[in-house]
């Protein structure tokens, strides 16, 4: 998940300045893309939940994907600025929803330690955002 993330940040301070804004975007597409699978997820963790699906699990699946496709449309430095505060709220979300049993136990374990990795890779992305891209 954090994978092209940390690349990206790694790219970011070693390539030349040329390539850093097409970098930067794709970047950012990815972070939007990241909030589009996690509308997935949500969406189909309502499934499995012993009473189904309720009200509030597309309202998540919504808000998750409109999210996603906001950033990707935002300004660059608004998009930066928002996405570590939309991680951290998707993280408190994940983990009161598993801990109410509408996602898998897993997640009490899993989604902090990813979540976190990533708002702080999408931090240090919208501080190099600043300077590079457009």
């Amino acid at each position: 998940m954090a994978g092209f993330l940390m690349l990206a940040v790694f790219l970011i301070r070693i390539a030349p300045k040329s390539i850093q804004p097409f970098l930067l975007k794709s970047a950012r597409a990815w972070t939007a893309g990241l909030f589009c699978f996690f509308a997935g997820v949500h969406r189909g963790a309502s499934f499995y939940a012993p009473e189904g699906p309720r009200l509030s699990d597309p309202l998540i699946f919504f808000s998750l994907h409109f999210g996603g496709l906001g950033l990707a449309l935002l300004p660059p430095r608004m998009a930066w600025h928002i996405a570590p505060a939309c991680m951290l709220l998707t993280l408190a979300g994940d983990v009161f929803l598993a801990r109410q049993g509408r996602l898998p136990r897993f997640f009490l374990r899993l989604r902090p330690l990813q979540l976190l990795t990533a708002t702080t890779l999408i931090v240090l992305l919208g501080s190099t955002s600043g300077t590079h891209e457009t």
